[in-house]
């Protein structure tokens, strides 16, 4: 019931925002719109196979945040010299996790990430696919995202696993 009265109070104010004033009118009319969308959309339990390790999660924000700033800098490189270095390549990843949550937020940090867009996770195979602009070499590639999602395992660990071993092979 309280994730329910969350849910609803979230989407009355996304409502009110989007009239940008705050009204009775505004109010009621959110309620009742969220109160609509959640009888069409019924909440589902959330079941959560995850932990979160507080110095995992660190080194995985570090690592991205510089992988994100390197990134940056090569893209705005790229756009003021007059020597185009662009090599786009399409490139497969066989992960390791059999975790969804881990593959999607591995999968999200590599779009994230100028340069670089996640194209399909495969989740039979949990082979994740994305499309490279400045592809250096496929196994330098693969290396990076496997490191980053090595890091996210450690970051948030499946629960009830025994030793954290979540990797299947």
């Amino acid at each position: 019931m309280r994730r329910f009265l969350f849910t609803l109070a979230w989407l009355t104010l996304v409502w009110v925002a989007l009239w940008e004033e705050f009204t009775w009118a505004n109010l009621i009319g959110g309620v009742l719109a969220g109160s609509v969308v959640l009888w069409a959309v019924p909440l589902h339990p959330v079941r959560s196979s995850h932990s979160l390790r507080p110095l995992g999660l660190i080194r995985l924000s570090a690592y991205f945040t510089w992988k994100l700033a390197e990134a940056s800098f090569l893209m705005a490189w790229e756009v003021v010299t007059p020597r185009n270095r662009v090599n786009p390549a399409v490139v497969s990843v066989p992960l390791r996790t059999r975790s969804m949550g881990v593959a999607t937020a591995v999968a999200n940090m590599v779009s994230l990430t100028p340069g670089t867009l996640t194209l399909e996770v495969d989740e039979a195979t949990m082979t994740l696919v994305m499309h490279v602009l400045h592809l250096e070499t496929i196994e330098q590639s693969r290396h990076e995202v496997l490191y980053l999602e090595k890091l996210t395992m450690a970051a948030l660990p499946l629960l009830g696993t025994v030793n954290d071993q979540q990797v299947v092979g």
